[in-house]
């Protein structure tokens, strides 16, 4: 075996590769009239291909995402509160519940997706729900007829409500998987894109659309839910306090008015304008720091609430996968003309191998 290895290392030079890339060439130029056929018959199909096929349109949203939940909004916080004399920790929330990572795996949520196909858009000046328009697109709302199942009057049909549930289930198993991109472009940003590729152009702008507002409001309301109860509850307590404190500055002038001129040796005279001075003063106390605590809970309610600045939205008409003229033309030609060599050549190397 090494005799016959070394001996075809021998007889193997440059004239030999030459040679045989010389005889490559002559081969393929005695094909040239099939390559060129064959060439034509595949731009011919690619033409057909990319002009009869229904294009994939591509819905796209991307949004910068801004939590104002640093270190130094919280640090700024904590100083106001610190000047009160008044712990932020109950005011503070550094926990990042809804980072961009966590708002990505929300968009791929099925309670997200269920939602916005059970949402309405308007299809050719007709109001119909997404759920309905992607199993007309799909080809799959006559089973769902024939089950009995109408996402129209979902709300009324509740007695077939484990049917529903399936149905949607599956479908956003099904989006989800073929249909939907949740994308972060760069890990130093806080961008985050939003696509949705389809056939139906209405169907992938509308169905975009509605997702992001759906998830971006859902957002909205947790990330500043704790704070904005907070807040209310405080507003709450300062209205309460302010009554009960107006309430004792009027007895206080009563009780003022009721002895204008005091006897100074009486002195059980004085006892009920002191307690109603008390009242007030204390009454004043506890509104002071009711105050102080609703205007620092009105701060951390700014810096929990999130920023979401859409930078790009989908618009009609869509970017498609459809190929230009010229583009067509282009592949047509070279990636006919490159098969048909790697074809031809495979032809001769076959029947060399046989021979």
């Amino acid at each position: 075996f090494r005799r016959v290895l070394f001996r075809s290392l021998d007889d193997f030079s440059l004239k030999t590769l030459l040679e045989t890339i010389k005889n490559w060439l002559s081969f393929l130029l005695s094909k040239s009239k099939d390559i060129i056929k064959f060439s034509f018959l595949f731009l011919l199909l690619l033409l057909a291909y990319n002009y009869i096929k229904s294009p994939i349109h591509y819905a796209k949203t991307t949004f910068v995402l801004d939590s104002q939940s640093s270190s130094n909004s919280i640090g700024d916080v904590a100083s106001l509160a610190s000047l009160a004399g008044i712990n932020a920790s109950s005011f503070i929330d550094a926990s990042g519940l809804f980072q961009i990572d966590n708002i990505q795996e929300l968009y791929k949520s099925n309670s997200m997706i269920i939602e916005t196909l059970l949402s309405k858009s308007t299809f050719d000046n007709n109001e119909i729900s997404l759920i309905n328009r992607f199993g007309e697109i799909e080809k799959i709302n006559r089973k769902w007829k024939k089950l009995g199942v109408d996402f129209d009057n979902y709300k009324i049909s509740k007695n077939n409500k484990r049917l529903h549930d399936s149905i949607l289930i599956e479908a956003s198993e099904i989006i989800k998987k073929e249909y939907l991109i949740v994308d972060k472009p760069s890990r130093k940003t806080t961008i985050l894109e939003i696509g949705f590729d389809h056939k139906d152009e209405l169907l992938a702008k509308n169905f975009n659309e509605n997702l992001v507002t759906i998830v971006n409001d859902f957002y909205f309301k947790t990330k500043t839910q704790k704070s904005g109860k907070n807040l209310e509850i405080l507003q709450r307590q300062r209205d309460s306090v302010k009554i009960v404190l107006d309430k004792s500055i009027l007895e206080l002038a009563n009780e003022d008015q009721r002895v204008p001129n005091p006897n100074p040796l009486a002195k059980t005279n004085l006892v009920p304008y002191q307690k109603a001075l008390i009242e007030v003063q204390s009454n004043g106390a506890i509104y002071q720091q009711v105050v102080t605590q609703l205007e620092l809970a009105k701060v951390t309610h700014r810096n929990n609430t999130p920023l979401i600045q859409i930078i790009d939205k989908p618009t009609l008409p869509l970017e498609n996968s459809k190929l230009k003229f010229i583009e067509s033309l282009i592949y047509g030609i070279f990636g006919g003309f490159l098969l048909a060599i790697i074809y031809f050549s495979l032809v001769r190397l076959y029947h060399s191998l046989i021979k």
